[in-house]
């Protein structure tokens, strides 16, 4: 059985594969996550960079045609005290950063900050349910 934490020379391969124009984005998006919480889990998974807190998926990367979209699996949580979020479903929620502007580093900040406080908390409700 494959463990959940992937090598970082495999983190590194995702990184040398995505297009030139979304890579810029993605890497200051890694850089501001791995700056709030450092002791995130990363994973691949279906060719997005998973991010987990105590093996919980909580943020992914998600690189797309002109854009990367951080997506926040514990969105629902927090979209009313972050605006910028899109979606409408039951948990998920998602920021779209295009390619050919500068990254909004506020607002991955707070949306980061605020997913991660929740995932923090002692009874921090799975995403599961």
């Amino acid at each position: 059985m494959r463990k959940a934490q992937q090598t970082r020379s495999l983190i590194a391969a995702w990184f040398d594969f995505m297009p030139p124009t979304e890579l810029p984005v993605a890497q200051e998006i890694h850089r501001l996550i791995r700056g709030i919480a450092p002791e995130m889990v990363e994973t691949i998974r279906q060719g997005n960079l998973l991010l987990s807190i105590n093996g919980e998926p909580l943020l992914a990367i998600s690189p797309a045609r002109g854009q990367v979209q951080l997506l926040v699996f514990n969105g629902s949580d927090i979209d009313a005290d972050v605006p910028g979020l899109e979606g409408v479903g039951r948990r998920q929620r998602m920021v779209r950063l295009r390619s050919a502007e500068p990254v909004d580093i506020a607002l991955v900040e707070r949306v980061v900050r605020a997913s991660v406080d929740i995932a923090r908390r002692p009874h921090a409700p799975s995403l599961r349910d």
